[in-house]
């Protein structure tokens, strides 16, 4: 008499799946620290293969139970995976870089590398420092080379206003990534330059708090 192995219930089939991309997802994110292109793609499986709904939740429930963020934090990961590729991840790993500031110099990072100054820089951590460095000079060359912006005029109607704070606040979020990769590498500047950039840091948090309480007796 033949052994006969019963066949899993398409549910629990389903469960199984969803677990072993689950687990394999947390896992990435645990060696990577931060989102990595693997972990991107594994959360795209979940959403594109709708294996979510073996759950019984929907999308925008599992996202925040299941994977630590909201619906739309996972689309944009997804978002960036489809219109970068997994470079974009790569470099975000070593160094805090906008996708606006990505889309610039995007031409100069192909195959895990970033084409600077007839050097091809690996993605790698010990790399931090040249990459961090690569990626300033290449913006900031983007920058120069884009047509000037026409200012905004000023702010009269409610949707107007929601905009120009909109922008404001992309602006605010690029200042502070720049900080950010300029601190990742805080163990090579010199005393000086590292008293200078706490004088700046200083001086702007002094310029926001005048600001704030300005905003603030305007509602008194």
């Amino acid at each position: 008499m033949k052994n006969s192995i019963p066949k899993q219930p398409a549910e629990a089939a389903g469960l199984f799946e969803l677990g072993g991309v689950l687990g394999q997802r947390k896992a990435f994110g645990t060696i990577a620290g931060r989102c990595s292109a693997a972990e991107a793609a594994a959360i795209r499986r979940l959403r594109e293969e709708r294996l979510f709904r073996a759950s019984n939740l929907s999308w925008k429930e599992f996202c925040p139970r299941y994977l630590g963020m909201c619906r739309a934090q996972a689309d944009r990961l997804i978002q960036r995976l489809e219109e970068f590729g997994p470079d974009f991840f790569e470099l975000t790993q070593l160094t805090r870089i906008p996708a606006e500031d990505y889309r610039a110099i995007a031409p100069a990072v192909k195959d895990g590398h970033i084409h600077w100054k007839n050097e091809a820089i690996a993605l790698l951590p010990e790399n931090t420092e040249k990459v961090t460095a690569a990626v300033i000079s290449l913006r900031d060359a983007a920058r120069a080379e884009a047509p000037p912006v026409r200012p905004e005029p000023p702010a009269t109607s409610a949707n107007t206003r929601a905009s120009v704070m909109e922008a404001l606040k992309q602006r605010a979020d690029q200042l502070v990534a720049e900080w950010a990769s300029l601190v990742a590498v805080r163990y090579t500047f010199p005393l000086a330059e590292r008293q200078t950039m706490m004088n700046l840091i200083a001086r702007t948090r002094v310029d926001l708090q005048r600001l704030e309480q300005q905003v603030w007796n305007q509602g008194r």
